[in-house]
């Protein structure tokens, strides 16, 4: 297996698998979504709550707020537990809450974004809470999951049978190969906004403009919720899986 890059960002990969199954590709996938460890919320103490807001509705709120996992820190101690505490009193008209004024005992594990809010409180009213973070994946709960919208498809393959179909392909211009007396696109992601502008022509120039599907390279894209980089997250994902493979070999 081979894994091409398309586009990786702080919060977002593309990537396409190359010389893999179908199998093989969803596994991947499933241990992007389930498998990775990371931190979130799993129990909150509260000591005060003056505020109209039921103390359930608070923990469900901060579990899901998305926590920078160091996974260094879990490979030391994978059942190390980091605690969040949290002690406002409102002084204004209205105030919200925000996941940055959560402290963290750890400095290593701390809210992945400062500006998410957890409530709003009117002046006078309190909040005093202590949040514990455990170690967890996503197969036990979403909250542990440190990815979202995880999806994956094969390679289109466009054969343009009629050069002079009426679509603008200008943005496939690199990666038109002629064969025979056809136009061949097998690599259209690689092209920004040649995949869209094909499907558009295919649509509008039927039986002119063939696509198929070719199963040996499968494209995976998924955002970050935070709590790892992206590559942080397909690296882990397939150390997991092939942790859980040798244990499988091994009681065979």
């Amino acid at each position: 297996m081979r894994v091409r890059v398309v586009e990786l960002s702080e919060g977002r990969a593309f990537l396409v698998l190359e010389d893999v199954t179908p199998s093989l590709a969803n596994s991947i996938r499933r241990a992007i979504i389930g498998e990775v460890p990371t931190f979130a919320v799993d129990e909150v103490i509260f000591f005060e709550n003056t505020t109209p807001f039921f103390d359930e509705y608070i923990a469900h709120r901060l579990a899901m707020i998305p926590i920078r996992t160091s996974l260094d820190l879990i490979r030391i101690d994978p059942n190390r537990t980091v605690v969040f505490e949290l002690s406002k009193k409102a002084k204004e008209l209205i105030e919200t809450v925000y996941s940055g004024e959560l402290k963290s005992s750890d400095p290593l594990v701390y809210p992945a974004n400062d500006r998410i809010p957890i409530i709003k409180m009117r002046k006078g009213q309190r909040i005093r809470l202590q949040a514990i973070a455990r170690v967890g994946r996503g197969k036990e709960h979403s909250k542990w999951s440190p990815a979202a919208a995880v999806g994956y498809s094969y390679m289109p393959v466009y054969e343009i049978i009629d050069p002079n179909v009426d679509c603008d392909l200008s943005s496939c211009s690199d990666c038109m190969k002629p064969d025979g007396g056809v136009i061949r696109v097998d690599y259209p992601v690689m092209c920004r906004g040649c995949w869209e502008a094909l499907e558009r022509c295919r649509v509008r120039n039927s039986g002119r403009v063939l696509r198929s599907w070719d199963e040996s390279r499968i494209i995976i894209r998924y955002e970050s919720t935070g709590s790892m980089r992206p590559d942080e997250i397909f690296i882990e994902a397939v150390n997991q899986m092939k942790g859980k493979l040798s244990e499988f070999l091994s009681n065979i």
